[in-house]
């Protein structure tokens, strides 16, 4: 968006999505907003390619635990099969298709919602965000054999060209075609036992998710509370509601949010303490507190005693 000489606040909050999208990799947001944004942001800066430059600009690294889970794997072969596998837990409005035959492998990403298939921008930008991940494991100089779109070409197809090398319009497929020996290719980075890590990392963390408000929640504040600015205002602004859906949620399940603080600060807490051996300055940091002597006194409210003789005494237990 800059380099358009756009505003990237601006342009998020007019497709009505929350500022934290732009400072928080892990906060989920319709789909359809950012068709929105995309769409918008192209119109604005008059740039038909603005869905091949947001693709473009994408790393695997931008995938959090998915992308470490995917360099782990000890092929590209088995990297595409855990990214098709474990996808959905990251974005489930995409899904990997692997069709190989003839020493060629198709690679399609299908969106799944209606308007976003449709839609160039969201198209193109699905796409290279693909081969942005093809080239993190075969090398940035790397290319596909070709990519193929469903719609028609752009007035300037040379950006395309620069991006992708072979590249075709009106096909049936939105694809990305590498060879055999491409997907046979070792990782450097292979690493069995850390590939399983992750993968019961992700799952676990899925299960939360998947779950109530109040598991929701729990797990964002968990996240936030080391940032001290953990309250009911930026915990609804990164899960895309105002603070009153959250409240009354959160009432439907039995809870407050200051009750929901409370019970994610004492678990950190004590869960440091009762578990690792770090400095109190550092548990003190985890649960939200920004001095030693404020930590204290919330400690000795809550269980009766200071955090060192709580740390003594679950260890004498």
């Amino acid at each position: 968006m800059r380099s358009l000489g756009l505003d990237p606040y601006r342009m998020v909050r007019k497709a009505r999505l929350p500022i934290a999208a732009l400072e928080d990799p892990n906060l989920r947001i319709p789909v359809d907003s950012i068709r929105v944004l995309l769409s918008d942001s192209a119109r604005a800066g008059v740039c038909e390619e603005f869905g091949l430059l947001a693709g473009h600009a994408y790393r695997l690294s931008m995938e959090g635990p998915l992308g470490s889970l995917v360099r782990a794997q000890p092929t590209v072969r088995a990297a595409l099969a855990a990214l098709k596998h474990y996808l959905r837990y990251h974005n489930d409005n995409v899904e990997i298709r692997i069709d190989e035959r003839d020493g060629l492998v198709v690679f399609e990403p299908v969106l799944l919602s209606r308007l976003t298939r449709r839609d160039r921008h969201m198209v193109e930008m699905t796409v290279a965000m693909k081969v942005q991940i093809l080239r993190a494991l075969l090398g940035a100089a790397w290319r596909p054999v070709r990519v193929t779109f469903v719609h028609g070409p752009p007035k300037n197809v040379a950006p395309y060209r620069e991006e992708f090398g072979a590249v075709e319009f009106n096909c049936p497929l939105n694809s990305i075609t590498l060879t055999k020996a491409d997907l046979d290719t070792a990782l450097p980075d292979a690493d069995a036992e850390m590939a399983r890590e992750i993968a019961r990392y992700i799952e676990r963390r899925a299960r939360r998710s998947s779950g109530t408000t109040t598991d929701t929640a729990s797990d964002l504040i968990e996240r936030m509370l080391p940032t001290g600015q953990c309250n009911v205002d930026e915990v609804s602004s990164r899960l895309g509601i105002d603070r009153r859906t959250l409240h009354r949620r959160l009432a439907g399940e039995g809870q407050s949010f200051s009750q929901l603080l409370e019970t994610v600060r004492r678990a950190v807490a004590t869960g440091q303490l009762c578990e690792g051996d770090q400095p109190l300055s550092t548990v003190m940091r985890q649960a939200g507190f920004a001095t030693s002597s404020s930590f204290s006194r919330w400690f000795h409210r809550a269980y009766g005693v200071a955090p060192s003789e709580f740390r003594r005494l679950a260890r004498d237990a």
